[in-house]
């Protein structure tokens, strides 16, 4: 294999599901530590949030703020097209406190569309938990709000970034934790 297609499949393979279908999160060798923070800063609100990875994890810390209608923070991938066609859902293992999470699926680039959330059972407060999300189970959002509607697997085929974002709206420190986030069949 020459350089160049072997640096192309190290592209294509950053922030997505990898050959074992799982997303191994942290700053060790062979883990996944390229997501990046999108907070409420980008419509005028004053959240703070700070993404740091330890050799085994993502860690996702801040304040929520509703002031300047605000209120949320995430961590998200780079846009990339990703097909999640052939699973079911996901198993993530996390720890959070004091506030509610979501795993998030966007088929656009176009903030104003629609996207899909898979709600993270709650955890006590800061212990390991791990949870199975299957993707019938995820709503449908736009701009935040709930349209009643349910994720239509044919969008599966056309991800184009997948994140993890707070759910609560309520004011105050927060931290999420997460291991890993496996693509199950």
């Amino acid at each position: 294999m020459n350089a160049a297609l072997a640096i192309l499949m190290m592209l294509t393979l950053i922030s997505i599901p990898n050959t074992d279908d799982t997303i191994d999160f942290g700053r060790a060798d062979g883990k996944v530590s390229d997501w990046g923070v999108l907070s409420d800063n980008v419509m005028g609100g004053i959240t703070s949030s700070n993404l740091a990875y330890s050799d085994d994890a993502l860690i996702l810390t801040g304040d929520i703020s509703l002031a300047n209608y605000g209120g949320f923070s995430s961590v998200k991938t780079r846009f990339n097209r990703i097909d999640l066609s052939q699973y079911k859902g996901l198993k993530i293992r996390y720890r959070a406190s004091r506030q509610s999470f979501a795993f998030t699926l966007e088929n656009s680039t176009n903030w104003t569309r629609p996207n899909y959330k898979g709600a993270l059972p709650k955890s006590s407060e800061n212990a390991w938990t791990e949870a199975t999300i299957a993707f019938k189970d995820f709503a449908e959002y736009q701009i935040g709000e709930p349209t009643g509607d349910k994720l239509d697997p044919a969008i599966l085929t056309s991800i184009v970034r997948l994140g993890i974002i707070t759910t609560e709206k309520k004011e105050g420190p927060f931290s999420l934790e997460v291991d890993y986030i496996a693509f199950i069949r």
